[in-house]
């Protein structure tokens, strides 16, 4: 039996014999053309074009007619006593009767339909080992190089497709972290294809990840705004807002109810807008004095209570009586509040774990901006950001 694969490393075995060696790269190359041409017939004089078109007529003449006996050669007849190709005076191609095994050829016969199994879906996926005659390039052979890349691309998005069906057939089982694994190894290959992204933001909201699915829209959203200059499209970002408004609302529920367990971690939802110093800080310190942790809140001294009383009033009623409006309306120098919010972040964190997710991160405030990146260098225990 022969066995043909072009994808990643190529490898040809015949009776379970690799027979590259004794075919040459110019035979190797000749077979994927005949094979890329879905058994149809390939005129010589195309063929020669290909791969031998700086030579002479009579010297390509005599490098086709060489190389179709290496193949010959090599490539017996079948158990039914066919040749594996079919040449005249004029063409060349694969014989269809001719029975073989071609990880290309299964690719390209590839059609979604409602009998795929995901054990077939998966068979299909292992067979993209790399990309189509991986490391070959023939020198002078411009036109077939050309083709080569073409049809690379062309794999890239017949392998897109068949992970696409995967992905379907994942979500009709509802395996969603299998769904999950796919979809990213989708947008490895078109990491700003909005289609994809969309059904990943699904997923993460089929599974319960809302807060995951949030985190990676912003991501996306900034990345597209960066290389592309470009906004997400409107589905995408009304599956965002669908998203945002369902984890608001349970994060409002939540937070109605009075949370006593200690082994309960604290969810805060948290909002930025863009350009508003502090704006960040003050949405997260308002939903910690909404949470009623006041013992945890009362650890900070008067001055600390102050400084932070500067970007959220609310806080100051935690402060003695004696403290007048004129106090807190200091100006407060940026290191004093930061430090004061830290140090809120640590009492509370003593008590109970923080999870806080950053809806909209693409609008986060400068300073607030600063003050995540510096959170997540000094790794408050307790505390995660996403």
């Amino acid at each position: 039996m022969l066995n043909l694969r072009f994808l990643g490393k190529s490898k040809i075995e015949y009776n379970g014999k690799n027979i590259e060696d004794q075919l040459g790269n110019k035979a190797i190359a000749l077979i994927c053309l005949l094979v890329l041409n879905e058994r149809r017939y390939l005129s010589r004089e195309k063929i020669i074009g290909y791969l031998w078109p700086d030579s002479n007529t009579d010297a390509a003449k005599y490098n086709l007619r060489y190389n179709l006996w290496l193949i010959k050669k090599n490539i017996l007849e079948d158990k039914n006593n066919n040749s594996f190709l079919r040449v005249d005076t004029e063409c060349c191609g694969i014989n269809s009767k001719y029975e073989f095994n071609c990880d290309i050829i299964d690719v390209m016969k590839f059609k979604p339909s409602c009998q795929d199994s995901i054990e077939s879906i998966l068979k299909l996926k292992k067979l993209f080992r790399g990309d189509l005659l991986e490391g070959y390039y023939f020198n002078k052979c411009d036109e077939f190089n050309d083709l080569i890349i073409y049809e690379r691309i062309n794999f890239e998005q017949r392998k897109v497709k068949i992970l696409n069906r995967l992905v379907e057939v994942y979500e009709n089982d509802k395996r969603y972290e299998d769904c999950i694994d796919v979809l990213n190894e989708i947008l490895e290959i078109e990491p700003y294809d909005e289609k994809t992204v969309l059904k990943l933001m699904d997923i993460y909201q089929k599974s319960g990840k809302r807060a995951v699915a949030i985190n990676y829209y912003n991501e996306f959203s900034y990345n597209l705004s960066c290389s592309l200059g470009i906004h997400p499209s409107i589905e995408l970002r009304n599956k965002y807002n669908e998203i945002k408004m369902s984890v608001a609302e349970l994060n409002e529920t939540k937070s109605s109810k009075d949370i006593t367990a200690k082994d309960k971690d604290i969810n805060i939802i948290s909002y930025c807008i863009k350009n508003v110093e502090y704006f960040w800080m003050s949405d997260v310190i308002g939903k910690i004095i909404n949470l009623g942790v006041d013992n945890c809140i009362k650890q900070l001294n008067q001055k600390q209570l102050m400084d932070l009383g500067y970007i959220q009033s609310d806080i100051l009623k935690f402060c003695n009586e004696d403290i007048n409006s004129i106090d807190y309306k200091t100006e407060v120098i940026d290191v004093r509040i930061i430090n004061s919010f830290v140090k809120l972040l640590e009492a509370v964190c003593n008590e109970r774990n923080i999870v806080i997710t950053i809806l909209n991160k693409s609008d986060i405030d400068e300073i607030s901006a600063n003050v995540v990146e510096h959170l997540k260098r000094i790794q408050i225990k307790g505390l995660k950001i996403i």
